[in-house]
């Protein structure tokens, strides 16, 4: 059974914090092609639950990555089908910081 490297716990209390840090220029583009700001993606790592989680992956020279697939809605935009999000982090320096490696729309 593949379980989470980080407790889901610590990512929610960073992202209140708006502790996150983007891993590149392509995650800020696809973040910012979604319409989203920092709040949005903070909002969203709150709204993750443990059933989100999809895989840990483990690299030989990088931090390991959650990855988490969810449904959100972003705030005011109610009425709008949430966008499925596929959603790759990691915490750096033992819980200071979000480092989203991805964070895009599903492609499932």
């Amino acid at each position: 059974m593949n379980l989470p490297k980080y407790a889901l716990d610590a990512v929610k209390a960073i992202a209140k914090r708006h502790d996150i840090e983007y891993r590149g220029r392509i995650v800020q583009r696809d973040i910012n092609n979604l319409g989203y700001e920092l709040v949005d993606v903070a909002r969203c790592l709150t709204q993750l639950s443990e059933s989100d989680f999809s895989k840990s992956i483990r690299y030989e020279r990088r931090p390991t990555d959650d990855i988490y697939i969810c449904a959100f809605t972003k705030a005011g935009n109610e009425e709008a089908k949430p966008d499925d999000l596929y959603v790759k982090l990691c915490l750096i320096d033992n819980c200071l910081v979000v480092d989203f490696a991805t964070f895009h729309l599903g492609r499932f």
